[in-house]
């Protein structure tokens, strides 16, 4: 079994049957949630490091961050919004 290296076997064996036991639809919503949490942490650091950011800015610059630069600057064209 592959496990990380701070992790026990045991631990990593209750995880999994945790897991299965969650079943697909739970499996999937926990997922849903940790990409939520990670936009969250991700825009906090964007306002954090720019704080005079509108929202609508804060938006452009995490977009900014997932988009490739071409498909950013054809929605946002001459946007100089960082991240």
């Amino acid at each position: 079994m592959i496990r990380n290296a701070d992790t026990s076997e045991d631990s990593a064996l209750k995880q999994i049957e945790i897991l299965r036991n969650m079943g697909l639809s739970g499996r999937a919503e926990m997922t849903f949630q940790l990409c939520e949490n990670l936009r969250q942490i991700t825009k906090a650091g964007i306002r954090h490091r720019h704080p005079d950011y509108s929202g609508k800015q804060v938006t452009q610059a995490y977009l900014r961050l997932i988009l490739e630069e071409e498909l950013f600057q054809q929605v946002f064209p001459g946007c100089e919004t960082k991240p």
